[in-house]
């Protein structure tokens, strides 16, 4: 699977690509903690030009709401 939305994660995670699968998530992550959140927030933001709101920052928890808000930009 590679997407956009695969490789933010990736890169804010600090995995290979070939690792995020539509269960990545926060919560079977080990490697998606506060830090590599903060790090997707902002890779989003420089992508889409503009600053995520409270609501979307707090929804990013997964790697579907992740494609979602890229899939709505």
């Amino acid at each position: 699977m590679h997407s956009e939305a695969v490789s933010i994660i990736a890169k804010a995670l600090g995995v290979s690509e070939e690792s995020i699968t539509a269960e990545t998530s926060l919560m079977t992550t080990t490697e998606w903690d506060s830090l590599a959140h903060f790090r997707i927030v902002l890779s989003l933001e420089e992508r889409l030009g503009r600053p995520l709101n409270p609501v979307e920052i707090t929804t990013l928890i997964d790697f579907s709401a992740v494609q979602t808000l890229l899939d709505h930009a």
